[in-house]
């Protein structure tokens, strides 16, 4: 069964975007690994230990009424969710991360299709760095075609669904010789163009009544230029030019989910190696680009990032200030209001919301040695 993944650009920015005026945001991550927490059982032992962990934190220490009251409350609503005896919040996720605030209105549910570390965190804001680790799910679209049928799937690249099919009459072929045979082969070339016209005004109608990002097209090689040639240009420019390879009539939908994941998880290798060799291209001219912890809290603080990179698993200490969000890798008092920071175990939770907050990429990279000469982190500035 594929996983279904609720996490969207949309949704990460959305949630970048909301503060509280208190630490009364709950925000928990539950690993549901299926080979880990397959049976009720172990996925209850792991939910209760994630609710206890969270509510240990919130009866810890000093905090205003008001505070504590919210904090209450959505533990509550943490654990009636959690606890609802169907399930229906975990099918087909592998992980879920909950974020709960009543003085923000916030009860959202994120089914997720990785395996993420069960934790909670408590802050003024919903704490969205785990989420950095799962692709945002991307509208897909595949288009299975040969010269008579086509199966077209719309969803995201861990669940595809049927959304249409195309079937066009084409004459068979025809022993005959002479005019007779060449009129046949006229003809039946004539049916399959129709069908691949038929086929592509599909797509198009498909875009339009819901936007994709993606177009996969599965068919035989020869088929491959005959298919592109009637794509509206709209279909077109979201076409990856990689054929998909598949057995067009019998392909299974986890065969195609697994054939399309491999060519978006090619395209993400690639688009990952354009931004380090655009990011040693900046570093080389001394311009749009930050290398290191410091130089690159001060470009978040600034507000001119496009994209972050760092070593997915970093671990950076630092600190921020609680009122205006200054943040740096040292320090005692905020340089802008003389105030006193709040120290961090790890400084990268809060670039990472600060990048999202201000719609630039985030990108963690993993296996690769490009930031070890950074301590992990660069950024492509936009000035």
């Amino acid at each position: 069964m594929s996983a279904r993944n609720d996490l969207t650009p949309e949704t990460l920015r959305r949630l970048a975007g909301l503060r509280a005026e208190q630490n009364t945001v709950l925000s928990l991550y539950l690993n549901l690994d299926p080979e880990r927490f397959a049976t009720p059982r172990a996925r209850k032992s792991e939910i209760d230990s994630v609710l206890d962990g969270a509510h240990r934190e919130i009866e810890a220490g000093e905090r205003p009424h008001s505070e504590l009251m919210a904090l209450r409350a959505a533990h509550e609503r943490a654990s009636e969710i959690l606890s609802a005896g169907d399930e229906g919040w975990a099918q087909d996720a592998h992980a879920v991360a909950l974020f709960i605030s009543r003085p923000l209105k916030l009860d959202d549910l994120l089914r997720l299709p990785h395996p993420l570390e069960s934790t909670s965190m408590i802050a003024d804001e919903p704490f969205l760095a785990p989420l950095t680790e799962i692709t945002p799910a991307s509208s897909v679209c595949v288009a299975l075609v040969d010269e008579r049928h086509a199966r077209i799937l719309r969803g995201s690249a861990e669940r595809l669904e049927q959304a249409s099919r195309v079937s066009d009459p084409v004459h068979g072929r025809h022993d005959q010789g002479g005019w007779s045979q060449a009129r046949y082969q006229r003809s039946q070339h004539e049916d399959v163009e129709a069908h691949l016209r038929h086929v592509a005004q599909e797509l198009h109608h498909l875009l339009g009544e819901a936007p994709f990002e993606h177009l996969l097209i599965a068919c035989t090689e020869p088929l491959w230029p005959r298919v592109l040639s009637h794509l509206h240009a709209d279909v077109r420019a979201r076409l990856h030019d990689r054929r998909l390879v598949l057995d067009v009539p019998d392909a299974g939908i986890e065969e195609i989910v697994a054939a399309s994941d491999a060519v978006l998880e090619d395209e993400r290798r690639a688009h990952e190696e354009q931004l380090l060799a655009e990011l040693r291209e900046h570093l080389a001219r001394n311009t749009r680009a930050a290398a290191g912890p410091e130089d690159v809290l001060l470009a978040l603080v600034e507000r001119r990032v496009q994209a972050l990179l760092y070593e997915a698993g970093l671990q950076a200490g630092g600190v921020r200030c609680p009122r205006c969000g200054w943040m740096g890798v040292e320090g005692e008092s905020c340089p802008n209001d003389g105030g006193e920071v709040d120290r961090r175990e790890s400084i990268l939770e809060d670039a990472v919301q600060s990048a999202i907050g201000q719609d630039a990429e985030v990108v963690p990279l993993r296996d690769r040695p490009d930031l070890r000469a950074f301590d992990g982190i660069a950024a492509i500035l936009r000035f």
